[in-house]
């Protein structure tokens, strides 16, 4: 329906005069005259009686009117309020980065936790990262908060990049079922000195080596890795079904999704000892004037560090 021939029909239904009408609306009679007659074939229903010089309304366009009106003002109320949002915005967080259900379901529940007694819970907004650089998103102010397991020196070292460690993800072992290691409760990284680990390379699993590598550094020796490249959950548990002698080092997470059907061909083993984890953070930009983000930042501050423990 055409909003300006549903405001020219009420004017010409106060006035009952094309030229008045006209006149007032700043447009030729003729082409008032054409506009109405339009709007009649459009809703093929008679409006207006021509009698001579004489113009009134029919008893359908009685009907209609007070709807017609309803409409305009219903018409003006939106456009007030798309003024009103654009001179002020909803509150809003936009958050990406999440490359995990376990972690990211938790993540996602704890921010919403923080922010849903003031903004409201659909204040909230993921967006997918489609593999690209947290900087590169910060820089165009396309996020407000990434959320970025083990995220690269650059990233957090960024003068204008604030970081936050939101988590740790603790690390497990899984092995064959016919391993030296499967039947223990957990073994400490210096025990896998002598183990060949696998290497997985992958968007962030290569990540996640890149931290275990550096905990085996830490422990006092360098990794003995094969390569394998894994970039999905079903080339992961396809590994744990065929591991032989060697080594799987993941986050805990992974380890609760193995379905039944593999978890004959492999055992898991927590990795004990202090700081034997992936660690996750977010990452924002200081000078970002988001309340929302600041309000958050400022809960999450007051909190113990890391404030969020994974399930």
């Amino acid at each position: 329906m055409n909003l300006e021939y549903l405001r020219e029909f009420t004017e010409l239904a106060k006035h009952l005069s094309f030229t008045e009408t006209a006149r007032l609306l700043n447009m030729t009679q003729p082409t008032l005259s054409k506009h109405i007659a339009q709007f009649e074939r459009d809703l093929r229903l008679p409006l207006f009686d021509r009698v001579g010089n004489s113009l009134q309304l029919t008893n359908v366009g009685q009907t209609l009117l007070p709807f017609a009106y309803q409409v305009l003002d219903s018409q003006s109320d939106f456009d007030a309020k798309v003024s009103e949002l654009r001179r002020m915005p909803p509150p809003h967080l936009t958050v990406s980065g999440l490359t995990d259900e376990g972690p990211s379901t938790e993540v996602l529940g704890f921010l919403i936790s923080l922010i849903r007694a003031k903004y409201g819970a659909n204040t909230l907004e993921v967006k997918s990262r489609f593999n690209r650089n947290a900087r590169e998103m910060l820089d165009v102010a396309e996020v407000d908060l990434i959320f970025d397991p083990a995220p690269t020196e650059e990233d957090l070292n960024a003068d204008y990049i604030g970081t936050f460690h939101i988590a740790d993800l603790p690390l497990i072992a899984i092995v064959s079922c016919d391993h030296h290691l499967a039947h223990r409760e957990g073994i400490r990284m210096q025990e896998l000195e002598n183990e060949v680990l696998l290497q997985y390379e992958g968007l962030y699993l290569s990540r996640s080596w890149s931290r275990i590598a550096e905990l085996c550094e830490r422990s006092g020796f360098a990794p003995k890795s094969r390569s394998c490249p894994c970039s999905s959950v079903a080339e992961l548990l396809a590994l744990c079904a065929n591991l032989m002698a060697s080594v799987l080092v993941v986050g805990s997470n992974f380890g609760k999704r193995i379905p039944e059907g593999i978890k004959p061909f492999c055992a898991t083993v927590p990795i004990i000892g202090d700081d034997t984890a992936i660690p996750f953070y977010f990452l924002y930009r200081k000078d970002n004037d988001n309340p929302v983000l600041k309000d958050a930042m400022e809960q999450m501050e007051r909190m113990s560090t890391p404030p969020l423990v994974f399930s």
